[in-house]
């Protein structure tokens, strides 16, 4: 799991720096740790119940979904309550639903100096970004993509940790 998951982060560091933006990964804090674990369950919580009302609340008004725009063809960033539908149409038939359910994840955060995305008004001079990876088993994938990276991304929005975006790696 680690190979995967040191390969997800250099894709993102690769996609991140060819941007203009600069970015690494920097310590945890522990509070932030803590802060983001909770919300993150409460973001599993309604998922789980299909709670669009206590997504939302957890979520900025748009999000960031590459899968969604790979799907749909369109733009990556788009209306939390779309973003709701999707996920309580599909997620629960798929591996990465079965991985949430089992709780293993890793969490980092990346700081990256420079990005001000359209979803969030960024004062700093860096942006914390803090994700929340698991990796789902593609066994019939060519070796060495034999597996799917995803994150749930967070930020801090007007003091409280917010759902940026979802991302997925090969």
């Amino acid at each position: 799991m680690f190979k995967y998951t040191f390969i997800a982060l250099a894709l993102a560091a690769m996609f991140f720096s060819s941007c203009g933006q600069k970015m690494k990964m920097v310590q945890t804090a522990k509070t932030d740790s803590l802060a983001v674990e909770a919300v993150w369950k409460q973001y599993v919580s309604a998922l789980t119940a299909k709670n669009a009302k206590q997504l939302t609340k957890l979520s900025l008004k748009q999000v960031y979904c590459q899968p969604c725009a790979i799907q749909t063809g369109g733009g990556d960033l788009v209306n939390i309550n779309d973003f709701a539908k999707t996920m309580f149409a599909s997620i629960y038939k798929t591996q990465l639903w079965q991985a949430i359910k089992g709780s293993k994840h890793l969490m980092v955060t990346e700081q990256i100096k420079k990005y001000k995305p359209l979803n969030l008004n960024v004062t700093g001079d860096a942006l914390l970004v803090h994700d929340v990876w698991y990796v789902t088993s593609q066994p019939d994938k060519i070796k060495g993509f034999e597996s799917q990276r995803y994150a749930f991304q967070f930020v801090k929005d007007g003091g409280q940790y917010k759902f940026f975006g979802l991302t997925a790696v090969n």
